[in-house]
């Protein structure tokens, strides 16, 4: 199998701290485009403070690394298949460098399992662009995800949540764990990302699955190109097979290939579609719907191109008056708001559809 060509990084925890700044640098530095750099708010998009918390990530790529980090943004279920939700595939199917980080793991592999999300961010690494998941969005780069919270909080039975296989595209075959060796609890067992580590062996005798494991404040970076991985920061990284325990330890380097033999696996991930209620969108209007977020991307870079950001205008009044004509008029709608919010007045006269520019 040939590896992904990008490069990925998989934080433990800290993704924002000092100490694991130079992990994010070295994965920006290697991208031949740093104009498209995106971070995806899904792990924390139920949060009251998720604003906050993209403001505060951009913020510290922006001070810390001298970058302009922009947002594509899938916060609930119910934006599936919307024009939210094409604009940001799309968005991020350009993108030379996407971040995903804190929140709840089940949360994001819920929204991201078995729709275009899953595909976009393979195909991501697969072409090889770069990527850096942390905390809840490292959850769910394996064969399964850990749902913390259900079982650390509410008490639940262990279980796990369907996971992206995003490392399939890296030949392992695994569950990653991170805040591995979390000792929050001081009087209780809270290692193995809080459920502990009685917990987490009844998950593993009820359905198996290898284990990598990465520290917190600890990133395990994956090179495709070099074929290398490489542990970085203030802990280690552990792998549980059916051998036993391997721990590569703070700045050890190795092959790929010594971790694809630790995490072998001779199955073959597949990318299934969910099934829920919001994804009853049919083709013809999926296809008008993806075709209506290229044009408000378009249109929002080529505001300062008079020429292309007229023909962009005059497309769009187009596909509205087609919506319009098939009694499309939620999709008719949408169109009519990307107008709008560009600063444009639209008017429907006897001598046809006018509009000019009102900001």
């Amino acid at each position: 199998m040939k590896n992904a060509a990008g490069s990925l990084a998989i934080l433990g925890s800290g993704e924002t701290s000092p100490n694991l700044v130079s992990v994010h640098r070295e994965l920006l530095n290697g991208l031949n485009d740093s104009s498209d750099i995106f971070m995806i708010d899904s792990p924390f998009g139920f949060q009251e403070n998720a604003n906050q918390l993209v403001e505060k990530i951009i913020n510290f790529y922006k001070v810390s690394l001298n970058v302009d980090m922009k947002l594509a943004t899938y916060r609930k279920i119910e934006e599936l298949h919307s024009k939210s939700f094409f604009k940001s595939i799309q968005l991020l199917e350009n993108a030379s460098f996407i971040f995903a980080g804190p929140g709840s793991p089940s949360y994001a592999s819920k929204l991201w399992y078995g729709n275009e999300f899953q595909q976009t961010l393979k195909n991501h690494l697969i072409n090889g662009n770069n990527s850096l998941f942390a905390s809840a969005a490292a959850s769910t780069l394996g064969e399964y995800t850990l749902p913390v919270y259900e079982i650390y909080k509410v008490g639940q039975d262990p279980y796990w949540e369907k996971g992206l296989n995003i490392l399939d595209v890296y030949g392992l075959s695994c569950t990653v764990i991170p805040h591995f060796n979390n000792a929050e609890g001081e009087n209780h067992d809270t290692s193995f990302s809080y459920v502990g580590e009685n917990r987490m062996k009844t998950l593993l005798e009820n359905s198996y699955s290898n284990i990598l494991g990465i520290d917190e404040h600890t990133a395990l970076i994956i090179s495709g190109k070099k074929e290398t991985f490489k542990v970085v920061g203030l802990g280690n990284v552990t792998v549980l097979n059916n051998e036993g325990t391997h721990v590569f330890e703070k700045d050890s380097e190795e092959s790929l290939s010594k971790l694809q033999k630790l995490l072998i696996s001779d199955k073959k991930s597949s990318v299934k579609v969910i099934d829920s209620k919001a994804t009853e969108v049919n083709s013809a209007d999926k296809a008008t719907l993806k075709e209506i977020a290229n044009l408000e991307i378009q249109i929002e870079s080529n505001k300062k191109n008079n020429e292309r950001f007229e023909m962009l205008v005059e497309n769009l009044i187009l596909l509205r008056s087609k919506l319009r004509n098939e009694k499309k008029y939620e999709l008719s709608d949408q169109v009519r708001d990307i107008l709008e919010s560009s600063g444009l007045q639209i008017e429907d006269s006897e001598q046809g559809i006018q509009w000019k520019v009102t900001e």
